[in-house]
């Protein structure tokens, strides 16, 4: 994605949500700082190597996300596809025991989550914005060989692929690298926030006035992501 043709967006965003641009650029700044020892250019490659020309499942952290893998576990679906997931969804595939290839994250999620799907062989995409900046200065240290991502203006440690929350960002990822297909899974855009989505909660609950903002962000920069793209897409009911 070229920041030319995500600025618009993304001020659409800052002025219906009162972000701080500012904020984002100096949390760009620190993770570019941080991940300056990392090589990116083996890593963009796995990326594109998982993504190019196969089925990939996108997963959201919505309430729906465990019934929809439980569902396509026990079809031919999931056996050669790809699996990219945002953030809290990672504990769903440990709980039911599935890989990932790729996890994006704003670590909001999980932190021992993350880094054992990372043992196990995923690739983390970590994003800055002005909200985090604490958890990426305590906690990309801790990761290793990771890849950046931004919402502003990218460096040579920050891309950008375009995308706000986690799941429609880990969307336009995807969409970056020709997938022969895309299922999208936990994408749930609706009032209730799935317990993955954040540490701590049991349950599922309610979203307030914010994420439903966000979710309904989200839904749109996927609709019109799949429409620019005319990548093949479909929806798990």
């Amino acid at each position: 994605m070229k920041w030319d043709d995500w600025r618009p967006k993304y001020l659409d965003i800052v002025q219906r949500l009162d972000i701080d641009s500012s904020a984002d650029r100096q949390a760009t700044k620190l993770l570019t700082s941080l991940l300056r020892a990392v090589e990116p250019e083996l890593l963009l490659k796995r990326l594109s190597d998982s993504i190019f020309g196969k089925h990939v499942i996108v997963c959201g952290a919505g309430p729906s996300l465990k019934q929809h893998m439980k569902s396509l576990m026990s079809s031919e679906d999931l056996s050669e596809a790809a699996i990219v997931v945002a953030d809290g969804a990672v504990s769903v595939m440990l709980e039911l025991g599935l890989h990932c290839d790729v996890v994006v994250t704003d670590l909001d999620g999980d932190i021992d989550h993350l880094r054992e799907m990372m043992s196990k062989g995923a690739l983390l995409i970590v994003h800055a914005h002005g909200d985090n900046m604490e958890r990426v200065e305590l906690i990309v240290p801790l990761l290793g060989e990771v890849l950046g991502s931004t919402q502003v203006e990218p460096t040579d440690r920050a891309f950008l692929w375009g995308g706000f929350t986690d799941g429609d960002r880990a969307c336009h990822i995807v969409c970056e690298y020709s997938p022969q297909r895309v299922t999208l899974a936990g994408m749930d855009f609706g009032t209730t926030v799935g317990r993955w989505s954040k540490p701590g909660h049991e349950y599922h609950y309610p979203a307030d006035k914010r994420k439903r903002m966000k979710l309904k962000l989200a839904e749109e920069l996927i609709a019109d992501l799949l429409k620019r793209t005319g990548v093949d897409y479909s929806y798990l009911p």
